[in-house]
């Protein structure tokens, strides 16, 4: 189906946004379920190789992220609000052999990662188990179940190019240029769209960087990915993972296409829902962020210092939080099995369209999520750590809430 109107386009960067979302939180369970010391029954070099991995895979999410962000640019461009609203997992996708689940870090999800990336016209990896160096699988996929089909990420960003160059420029591009934001740390740098030309340009940077890129290149994600496997594949696929589930859960949420794993212990429920409430603080600053056009200079450093923060809060909350569940209990506390940071999104994302009423939601979200982390901290320090870190971010906001005002 061709993309020719505004409301079709916007449909389909709303899919990507999903798509990108759905990468992200799974790349980061796998990340975040790693073991990391010598007493989880890593060897020296097998602990050297995990962080390695840890941090090549962190790479690819802060990318993924930008990705987000790429795509939110290109909605504001055409005067469309942010994204950031998904399913909760396990989700059916139409457009991949297998849903998006949250696997722990293993070969099966080494191979899924690929899948996510593979560059277009190359057939499947070697399957889980097989030397990822043999040659490449041909198989078909399933389509999509909806109107609009597409195999693999970088068919669905073709079609989205493909839907910016068939509206008139001189209609498409209504958007305030101020509403959008400038990623300068990732490549060189992604400006403000407000030209088919930008835009196009902006759609190839993600598509050349990961998914549906024709050309492997040592810093896509597919060739990162790839070389991950083989590593692993070398050291005999040891069990580099907590005994994590897949796709943990805290409850069953209907819109679920599959089995869930459930939390059942008391203290790992707890833990979970304070990982998903401060994952929601930072989708919630991201929205409110991307749903600014500032004025001025005073306004700008206000939407700056919400951008940072959502940056900050990735990794001095949501990662320490994230390894917190992943060493608490699934169910008994004498039993192997972990659980794990479930990702779970409790209810629609997006930024109030009152300016007054948008602050007082996201302090109330932030006053809830460091009361959780103080109550968690009095059994767990690091969590009582998170609890003073998130307090300080938000006194960052609101100080430069005062000084926009």
């Amino acid at each position: 189906m061709a993309i020719d109107t505004r409301e079709e386009l916007i449909g389909a960067l709303h899919e990507a946004s999903e798509i990108e979302h759905g990468l992200l939180v799974q790349y980061l369970y796998a990340i975040l379920t790693m073991k990391r010391r010598l007493d989880e029954g890593l060897t020296p070099r097998q602990q050297m190789l995990a962080r390695s991995w840890q941090s090549s895979m962190l790479r690819v999410a802060r990318e993924e992220m930008a990705h987000l962000g790429i795509v939110s640019n290109l909605l504001a461009s055409i005067g469309a609000g942010p994204w950031f609203d998904r399913p909760n997992m396990p989700l059916e996708t139409g457009y991949y052999p297998f849903p998006f689940d949250l696997q722990p870090f293993s070969d099966e999800a080494l191979y899924r990662f690929l899948v996510f990336e593979l560059p277009r016209g190359m057939g499947l990896p070697p399957k889980p188990g097989e030397d990822p160096r043999a040659g490449a699988l041909l198989s078909a996929v399933a389509p999509a179940p909806d109107p609009l089909e597409y195999e693999f990420v970088g068919e669905l960003y073709a079609k989205i190019a493909a839907g910016f160059q068939a509206i008139p420029e001189d209609e498409l591009f209504i958007g305030p240029p101020e509403a959008q934001m400038e990623w300068r740390n990732i490549g060189d740098g992604i400006p403000a769209i407000t030209t088919r030309a930008r835009a196009l340009e902006a759609i190839d940077f993600i598509v050349e960087q990961g998914e549906g890129s024709s050309q492997i290149v040592e810093t896509a994600h597919f060739a990162r990915f790839q070389a991950i496997r083989i590593e692993y594949f070398d050291q005999g696929g040891f069990a580099a993972s907590r005994p994590v589930p897949v796709n943990p859960a805290t409850r069953q949420f209907p819109e679920v296409s599959g089995p869930v794993t459930l939390i059942e212990n008391e203290q790992s429920i707890f833990a979970a829902e304070t990982f998903n409430a401060v994952y929601g603080v930072m989708l919630l600053l991201l929205s409110q962020s991307f749903a600014m056009a500032p004025g001025n200079q005073a306004q700008i450093a206000l939407r700056l210092a919400l951008q940072r923060a959502s940056g900050q809060i990735m990794s001095v909350a949501v990662r320490p939080l994230g390894e917190i569940v992943s060493e608490m209990p699934l169910a008994d506390p004498s039993a192997a099995e972990r659980a794990g940071p479930c990702f779970e999104v409790y209810g629609d994302v997006s930024a109030s369209p009152y300016p007054e009423a948008q602050w007082a939601i996201l302090f109330e979200r932030f006053n809830r999520s460091i009361d959780a982390c103080r109550e968690l901290g009095t059994e767990i320090p690091r969590a009582a750590l998170v609890a003073e870190t998130l307090g300080y971010l938000r006194r960052n906001l609101e100080t430069a809430r005062r000084v926009a005002s």
